[in-house]
């Protein structure tokens, strides 16, 4: 038993006793039950001998075992009795041990029972002391364990094999050291431990597999050092994990199969142990950590198959890994982030479709490839987002490469929010129409040509550079074809000594306008004056956009 306050005492009573249901006993017991120096509860049952169970099992009758009290119950004396193997399957009909309570030093042995009949039914059954042996046991209906007690040293189910009936352990209260369900086959009926409190147990389901019901931890409490659901195969129900407490125990999923139902650990908190989901193929199916909690513990998803892994509005308190080896979408939005959250490519490649990073509160780091991921189409992807939520995810993308010292990646982020965010501000004005339209229309086209292709926002000198050998270049072949269609002329001051022709003239005007030099040895004439003062303007804002991006180069 592990540390927990709760204690029985069993007095037996030699006197006849009757229940309700008209069965007669020769002697009874009383059960109370105590926290501490309180008594909480106390109750008669009755006594059966151990003989007449096994005659009934002999006869293959119904078994009525509800609502009495068994010391060292065993189906192991029962085989030694009828000289009978070790690990014979024993056939046990129709059991209605409701209500009863089992205790022993050693154990409590149902193991190699053959449960037939249309319920085996323990339901508000306790199990005291001992351990609880239902290893080998097989069962073709029902298997009804709902508000059980188990307070003993250990409970196994090892091996065990129920067919086609619900299995409902819902509601049970576990008081053991271990809890053991490895290999187990749950068979096709849904099944239930929704609302158990496990106390300080640890549980481990390793290998179990259930096939087409629905399984329901729904509201459990887990308090053991570890939960170990490693290689299950989930099946093809649903599996709801929601608002289970894992405590801060270490929580292992690793290696488990989940088919198409759909997964929910919705409004779920997770300690500080680790939490392992790592090679797990979750299926087609959504799986939904919503309004979930994270301790400080270790959470990894690495290398695992997952179609939609949503966290929305989730606190992850520790070191997140969430390299999966392949999938569509991991939603992130509305999330407190407090230490690492991990999804860059390493020697294998993180194979994922769309990252949605909406509202998040980042106060850890993120850290993701910008070329390796193929980020700008994590976000980019994302149909139902509007221009301003990918505009506000790239910033704060911008902000992580810029924390992280990834500037290359920071000046890609930063150019996808810009245009992003410009995007947004023309789809608001076409919502709102008007002459409002008109100026952002007008606003947008600016900002387009001369912040986002002349120099990508100041992040490219480059850019900046090239855009204005095309401005020198285009001013230049203006004014060689102006002259052709109005009055322009550049004119020279000094009776034109060099004799330069009219290419030379305009691209040197062009020039010394351009970077507003003005040697004065020629000047403009005619509608020539106009353009030379727009390229004095550009080659004033070029210049300058240019030192901007050269210097923010630089100093980084």
């Amino acid at each position: 038993m592990t540390s927990s306050t709760i204690d029985y005492h069993v007095t037996l009573i030699d006197e006849s006793f009757s229940l309700p249901d008209g069965r007669n006993f020769s002697q009874y017991a009383i059960v109370e039950k105590w926290i501490k120096r309180t008594k909480l509860s106390s109750f008669k049952l009755g006594i059966i001998p151990e003989e007449k169970i096994y005659e009934s099992i002999d006869k293959q009758e119904a078994i009525n075992m509800s609502h009495c009290y068994f010391k060292d119950f065993s189906l192991k004396k029962y085989r030694a009795s009828r000289n009978l193997k070790d690990n014979e399957l024993i056939i046990v009909n129709s059991i209605n041990a409701s209500h009863s309570f089992f205790e022993s030093e050693s154990e409590t042995d149902f193991s190699n029972a053959h449960f037939t009949g249309e319920k085996a039914n323990f339901a508000y059954s306790t199990f005291h002391l001992g351990i609880v042996n239902f290893e080998y046991t097989r069962c073709d209906s029902e298997l009804n364990f709902s508000h059980a007690i188990f307070h003993a040293e250990g409970a196994t189910f090892r091996f065990s094999e129920y067919n086609h009936g619900n299995v409902d352990f819902s509601s049970c209260g576990i008081d053991c050291i271990d809890l053991t369900f490895v290999s187990t086959n749950f068979g096709d009926g849904n099944v239930s431990f929704s609302q158990c409190e496990f106390h300080e147990t640890n549980c481990n389901f390793q290998y179990a597999k259930f096939e087409k019901g629905n399984i329901s931890f729904d509201r459990s409490i887990f308090k053991g050092e570890n939960i170990d659901f490693r290689k299950v195969e989930f099946g093809h129900g649903k599996v709801d994990f929601r608002k289970v407490h894992f405590g801060n125990g270490n929580v292992n999923f690793s290696e488990c199969e989940f088919e198409d139902g759909k997964i929910n650990f919705r409004s779920a908190v997770f300690g500080n142990g680790e939490k392992l989901f790592e090679k797990v193929h979750f299926g087609h199916g959504s799986i939904s950590f919503n309004d979930s909690i994270f301790g400080t513990g270790f959470l990894s998803f690495n290398d695992s198959i997952v179609d939609e892994l949503t966290f929305i509005n989730s606190r992850l308190g520790g070191h997140c890994d969430f390299k999966i080896k392949k999938g569509n979408t991991i939603d992130l939005s509305y999330s407190i982030i407090k230490d690492i959250i991990d999804l860059q490519s390493g020697e294998e490649n993180v194979e994922l479709k769309s990252l949605k990073i909406i509202g998040i509160k980042n106060m850890g780091k993120l850290f993701i490839s910008w070329e390796q991921n193929n980020t700008f189409q994590l976000i980019n992807s994302q149909q139902e987002s509007s221009f301003d939520h990918k505009a506000e995810q790239f910033n704060l993308l911008k902000e992580s490469f810029r924390a992280n010292g990834d500037y290359e990646s920071e000046d890609k982020a930063y150019v996808a929010f810009k245009r992003n965010e410009r995007k947004g501000k023309l789809e608001l004005a076409k919502k709102k129409g008007g002459l409002g339209l008109i100026w952002s229309y007008f606003q947008t086209g600016f900002e387009w040509l001369v912040f986002d292709k002349a120099g990508l926002f100041a992040t490219s000198p480059l850019r900046v550079l090239t855009s204005m050998i095309i401005s020198l270049i285009a001013f230049s072949l203006l004014y060689m074809i102006l002259p052709n269609f109005v009055h322009a002329d550049i004119v020279s001051s000094v009776d034109d000594a060099d004799q330069l022709n009219l290419v030379q003239r305009s691209f040197y005007h062009s020039a010394i306008t351009f970077f507003t030099i003005g040697y004065g040895d020629f000047y403009p004439s005619g509608h020539v004056r106009w353009l030379s003062a727009v390229e004095g303007w550009s080659g004033v804002f070029l210049m300058s956009y240019f030192t901007v991006a050269f210097v923010r180069k630089i100093l980084r």
